[in-house]
């Protein structure tokens, strides 16, 4: 019994070794370049922020320079091309042009290790709209997506002509003021800081395990757990995984840092001094990753439209299906709002 048992915690002893020389590896090798070929296979383009780092992202739709704009954020652990494939259809069909951008450490896009989402308009959005010369634009975002297009909407008051919240989520002080239920990773991540000690490479990893070794139905069965409309929705569930394969390609370093506290849930900016008279606030009310009481209360703050009936397709609800086609659309509620 007694060698058993040391022979057990010999193992585990092992296994963390592993992870720790694993993950460290991992952490120093970051994100590889992408070639010219992956980026023309994938229909995407980079631009130089100012920081220096590459930003991936996706146009489709009309390609009329003087066409209404669109901008397109993911959400956590996929890439810009999931966007696309949400709106493609719905910005041919409305004459928009439409942009997916890839978030840091996503894609095509840089990592960039303790970032906060307030400099994400400044830095990576800021890029895209000098390089493809846009001036006004509607804006929206999908989960992860939400406070990077509210942070737009701070940043470029003027500029930003519409507001799109696809499954929202708040911050963490502010859900705990106001009760506000749960978010998927709440409180059970590490903070930036943390990570970057040389004890948490086994967290690299793990996470390796899980975003690149195993098939992205593992981890997006998370999501689609307890769904089996969504399951049955081959379409859906193909680009939600191919997304996922696009995100981690170059390295799953970026998508390590994406997961931190910090990141995710203290952004640096105050919702409560968002003021947007053209928005929209769509999350269903069986959404089991985000809380849709959420949703409801910004959909208050900021009396906007607001969608919330369950359909059996939880977070992935306002992806899917007739909200894919012009008529049915985020982005037509938007436009006629202007």
């Amino acid at each position: 019994m007694y060698f058993g048992s040391l022979l057990f915690f010999f193992f585990l002893f092992l296994l963390f070794l592993f992870l720790q020389l694993w993950g460290r590896a991992t952490k120093a090798a970051g994100m590889r370049p992408a070639t010219s070929l992956e980026l023309e296979q994938a229909a995407a383009v980079q631009v130089t922020t100012i920081d220096g780092r590459q930003v991936g992202y996706m146009r489709y739709g009309s390609q009329d320079n003087q066409a209404p704009v669109v901008i397109n954020v993911h959400g956590s652990g996929l890439d810009a091309g999931f966007e696309a494939t949400v709106y493609a259809e719905a910005c041919r069909g409305l004459k928009c042009r439409g942009i997916a951008i890839s978030l840091p450490g996503c894609g095509f896009s840089d990592q960039k290790p303790g970032r906060r989402i307030r400099d994400w308009p400044r830095e990576d959005l800021a890029a895209v709209l000098e390089a493809e010369n846009v001036q006004e634009f509607i804006i929206t975002g999908h989960s992860q997506g939400t406070p990077h297009a509210m942070a737009a909407a701070l940043a470029y008051p003027a500029r930003c002509i519409g507001l799109g919240l696809n499954a929202p989520l708040l911050p963490t002080v502010l859900i705990q003021e106001l009760d506000l239920g749960h978010t998927i990773g709440t409180g059970r991540t590490p903070t930036s800081a943390s990570l970057n000690r040389y004890w948490m490479g086994w967290y690299f990893g793990v996470m390796r395990l899980l975003l690149q070794s195993l098939p992205p139905r593992f981890i997006a069965g998370v999501i689609t757990r307890g769904y089996p409309r969504v399951k049955q929705d081959h379409d859906l569930v193909f680009r939600f995984e191919e997304s996922m394969r696009r995100s981690v390609m170059r390295g799953v370093s970026g998508g390590v840092w994406e997961t931190c506290q910090d990141t995710c849930f203290d952004w640096g900016v105050d919702i409560r001094q968002l003021n947007h008279r053209n928005a929209c606030v769509w999350h269903a009310d069986d959404d089991n990753a985000i809380a849709p009481s959420q949703g409801k209360w910004l959909a208050a703050q900021l009396k906007a439209h607001y969608r919330h009936e369950a359909e059996g397709f939880g977070h992935l609800t306002y992806c899917q299906g007739s909200y894919l086609t012009p008529e049915g659309s985020m982005l037509k509620v938007l436009l006629d709002g202007r």
